[in-house]
This record gives C-alpha cells, sequence and structure tokens, in this order.
C-alpha cells in the first residue's frame, strides 16, 4: 500500500510543478479519461484498467463521480487449471473535498455493478455462459489539482468489493471460490464544461 500512496503522491506533485498555484474544485459538469492498475485479491498478477467517467460537482467540496472501465484480463490458477478473468465496472461514487493550498485531497465511497467475463481451459469443455454479474462496492481516496475552474488532474487509490452470482454450474466449481475483491490505483483528467 505504500508503493500506492508514492504513485499518487508523484501524480499530484507533478500536476503541481507543472500547473502552479491550484483554486479550489470547480463546480459543474465535466468529462474525461482516466487509467491505471490492479489486481484482484486471488489473482495471480494484476492487469491495466482504463475507462471514461463524467463528474458532477454542485459545490467546491462535493462531487460525484460516473465511470465505465475496461479491467484488462487477470490471469487465475484453480489446481492444475489456469483461467481468465476479464471485467466491464460500471461505478457510481461520491468525493468529498478537502481543499488546501496546493491540491484537494478526498475521499469517495460508492456502489459499482460489475459484468465479469472468463476465458481459458477451465471452462474449454463447459457449454455454459462465460459470463456473470457482480454487485459491489467501492471506497478510496485521492486527490485533485485544478490548475484552473476548466480542467482537474486527479490520483487515487481504490479497494472495490464485490459479490458475484457465482452461476458457474458444478463443472466450473473451483471457480467459485474466486475473490473478486480487488484494489486499484489510477490517474486521469477531467475537463469541465463551465
Amino acid at each position: 500500500m505504500r508503493t500506492l500512496s508514492v504513485v499518487v503522491a508523484a501524480c499530484v506533485g507533478t500536476a503541481v510543478a507543472c500547473c502552479g498555484p491550484v483554486q479550489a474544485a470547480p463546480t459543474g459538469l465535466g468529462l474525461g479519461a482516466h487509467g491505471g492498475y490492479g489486481q484482484s485479491v486471488d489473482a495471480e498478477s494484476g492487469s491495466p484498467v482504463a475507462g471514461v467517467h463524467a463528474v458532477l460537482n454542485p459545490a467546491t467540496w462535493l462531487g460525484v463521480v460516473a465511470s465505465v472501465d475496461y479491467k484488462f484480463e487477470e490471469d487465475c490458477s484453480v489446481e492444475e487449471s489456469e483461467y481468465s478473468v476479464e471485467s466491464y465496472p460500471l461505478t457510481l461514487m461520491a468525493r468529498v473535498y478537502f481543499p488546501t493550498e496546493t491540491f484537494s485531497p478526498y475521499l469517495a465511497a460508492g456502489v459499482q455493478y460489475r459484468i465479469i467475463k472468463y476465458g481459458g481451459d477451465l471452462f474449454d469443455d463447459v457449454e455454459l455462459d462465460d459470463s456473470e454479474n457482480a454487485f459491489g462496492w467501492v471506497a478510496g481516496a485521492g486527490a485533485v489539482v485544478n490548475p484552473s475552474d476548466s480542467y482537474e488532474v486527479f490520483g487515487e487509490v481504490l479497494y472495490e468489493l464485490n459479490d458475484p452470482e457465482r452461476d458457474l454450474g458444478e463443472a466450473v466449481e473451483d471457480a467459485g471460490d474466486f475473490k473478486y475483491d480487488q484494489w486499484s490505483v489510477r490517474a486521469g483528467f477531467t475537463f469541465f464544461l463551465n
């Protein structure tokens, strides 16, 4: 987790150095893109995540973020079987900003709906739908830098708790024990339509 904190601090520090003094979080509607890296608890390795988002800041201390992401394929292993998992998270969360002279740290929390797709030899001989859905919760923290009232850059660390339907049939029962809870670190930018 220390590494994640260093990454977020580096992103925000770079933005401050490049952009100079910041302002309070802009109000209004903003659109942007983000990317990063994350890993499920039981995955053998993590994978990139990329997406787009919309931010609505009704006040300088409060924001609402809706995002659509693609979580690239993660490799998993159950006994002697290898399989992969990729997903499409849809997230809605609130941010509470704490502005300072140089940047605005924030806490975030919300809900998530995740579409999960499976692949690999564990599913080769099984005739069933190789996808399922999961509902979950998201919590995290980050910081934004607002060089003007028209755009911002941000970095954040999120933890996502998911509860898949696990409707995979007895043939892939082992996959039902895979934990989808995951952490991610990401950075992005938002342009406000003011």
